[in-house]
């Protein structure tokens, strides 16, 4: 475990994704996205394994993605902040959330948020991230490029959405 923090503390290009790791938060999607990105960029994700798992490792192996996607589980509750400040975006496709703290915990990080319609996500995630349909592979890359390529609009939504953090103080489970 903390030769991988390392690494992808160290690795300043990676997308966070934190939770547990399951069908219905849809990481798969993220890392189907992947491919559509450069060479440099990493995923990170950060939890729980469970039986999705396997499903998301076929695709990382069939797909030649094994030096780019970093899944980490037992990671101390101490040790997130570092892994949310040191990521460049955070992605959380998930079709199906009672709110979304990781979210909030993102914004409040500094981190821009691409998250997916259709849940709770757009009220945790505020006017400033971008939202993507869960199924569409595309969409999520285009989202990343769009972060990446545009430095303003990277810096906007890492102030509004530091901003917009703010309400939600009471929700946080850490601060940084």
């Amino acid at each position: 475990y903390r030769r991988q923090r390392q690494m992808c503390i160290r690795d300043s290009h990676y997308i966070l994704n934190v939770g547990s790791i399951e069908e219905r938060k849809n990481i798969l999607a993220a890392v189907q996205a992947l491919p559509m990105l450069p060479q440099h960029i990493h995923i990170v994700i950060v939890g729980r394994r469970t039986g999705y798992t396997e499903k998301v490792e076929q695709f990382i192996k069939d797909n030649g993605l094994g030096e780019r996607v970093h899944i980490i589980s037992n990671v101390p509750f101490n040790d997130l902040p570092a892994f949310y400040q040191s990521a460049e975006i955070f992605v959380y496709p998930s079709r199906f959330e009672g709110f979304g703290i990781p979210i909030i915990e993102a914004l409040y990080s500094g981190i821009p948020v691409v998250a997916a319609t259709g849940s709770c996500l757009e009220e945790a995630g505020g006017p400033d991230s971008i939202y993507v349909n869960p199924d569409d592979i595309t969409g999520l890359a285009d989202a990343f490029k769009q972060i990446y390529s545009n430095s303003d609009k990277r810096k906007n939504m890492v102030e509004k959405g530091r901003e917009f953090a703010k309400r939600f103080s009471d929700c946080l489970l850490y601060t940084s």
